[in-house]
């Protein structure tokens, strides 16, 4: 800027008006939501991370409970589900972070033949044998789980066996290890 006399001078700065600083963001929810993941309203969603106080607990058990919703032809649709995504990127057990690459390219594309791939890969295999080992088993005659041996909670009724594989401690009612199912007479090798 020029004064009168045609000498370029500089100006004292003023306070820039606070109102130049206002943005207005607008944020909201539409009226109608677009899912882009699993929306069966038929099945119990997959906890939701980090909420305790609402009783969302991601865990094992909740991935076994989940994923038994589904059939086997149905992967795609259960593994459609971004907070079970996220909780197996980070599970303690077995972190698949660095293997789910293709599924979530799959995922990303749509493409249920390339999630099905994925499904049989060994990584998946891996965690779909730490959910059988983790279920419980198939309730059997004079187990407790059926029901066929009335004792009290934390009473067993007569002497106990020690399964030689796994050291579990049975009923001797019981044939076969509640444990590991393996039966009481054999010997390990």
């Amino acid at each position: 800027e020029k004064d009168s006399y045609g000498n370029e001078v500089s100006r004292l700065a003023r306070p820039l008006p606070v109102e130049y600083l206002l943005v207005d963001v607008p944020a909201s929810t539409p009226v109608t939501p677009h899912y882009t993941f699993n929306s069966d309203l038929t099945k119990q969603p997959f906890p939701v991370e980090n909420r305790l106080v609402d009783g969302h607990i991601q865990d094992f058990n909740a991935l076994s409970t989940y994923l038994s919703q589904f059939a086997f032809n149905e992967f795609y649709t259960a593994i459609n589900d971004f907070h079970l995504l996220v909780y197996i990127a980070t599970m303690e057990m077995l972190p698949m972070r660095e293997f789910m690459g293709p599924l979530l390219e799959a995922l990303k594309n749509k493409d249920r033949e390339a999630a099905n791939e994925w499904s049989r890969s060994e990584h998946w295999a891996t965690v779909e044998q730490l959910i059988a080992a983790s279920s419980p088993p198939p309730s059997r005659p004079g187990s407790v789980a059926s029901g066929s041996v009335s004792t009290s909670v934390g009473v067993a009724a007569g002497p106990k066996w020690t399964c030689p594989f796994c050291t579990f401690l049975n009923n001797a009612d019981v044939q076969n290890c509640e444990m590991c199912n393996l039966p009481r007479s054999s010997r390990p090798h």
